[in-house]
């Protein structure tokens, strides 16, 4: 009966954390789509799409708080008493403008156990029809994790979390993964 209890307890964990993973995504989704409409006027009337970097920020944080009760905390956003996560979600964000947008992009990031930072952004080709983004994340183990290739078909704006959740019983492991967020410039 015991081994029983301790399966099912392994599977309702297992089964939480890809909620998570999952209203984290949405979340992400949400605010970074909120944060892409906020363009550039003055170059807008030329026919250039360019965003304004610190009010998409503000934006985001914005969505960030109303959809999931989060607050930024410099490079993190910390949980409120009703947000899906009960850990501090560090996050990594990077703009790709409306000049290199068509070329690919290699991002190395790398998560300490504190913080989440851009190790290196290497630009790749040039391709017609737009960049292939590919993200590796290093964690506090120096495991990488190659997240799956992203196209990119305009200027995007790229958000990386990397939630690292205490487990929800002190005997089983706790619950990491990045989630990545990439959203073309509204027009």
């Amino acid at each position: 009966m015991l081994l029983f209890l301790l399966i099912g307890t392994f599977v309702v964990d297992a089964d939480m954390a890809m909620q998570k993973k999952t209203e984290v995504k949405m979340l992400l989704e949400l605010a970074n789509h909120h944060a892409t409409f906020v363009v550039d006027p003055v170059l807008k009337t030329e026919g250039v799409i360019d965003l304004l970097e610190d009010e998409a920020l503000q934006r985001f944080d914005r969505r960030m708080s109303e959809n999931g009760g989060y607050q930024r905390q410099q490079y993190s956003y910390v949980p409120g008493a009703k947000s899906v996560t009960t850990d501090p979600i560090p996050f990594v964000r990077h703009y790709v403008d409306f000049r290199a947008w068509r070329q690919d992009l290699t991002l190395r990031l790398q998560y300490n156990g504190d913080s989440f930072v851009t190790v290196s952004a290497t630009p790749g080709p040039v391709r017609q029809g737009g960049g292939q983004l590919q993200i590796t994340v290093v964690t506090e183990r120096g495991e990488e994790l190659q997240l799956a290739p992203k196209k990119m078909v305009g200027p995007s704006h790229i958000v990386v979390a990397y939630v690292d959740e205490r487990p929800f019983l002190p005997i089983l492991p706790g619950h990491s993964f990045p989630v990545v967020s990439v959203e073309e410039v509204k027009f």
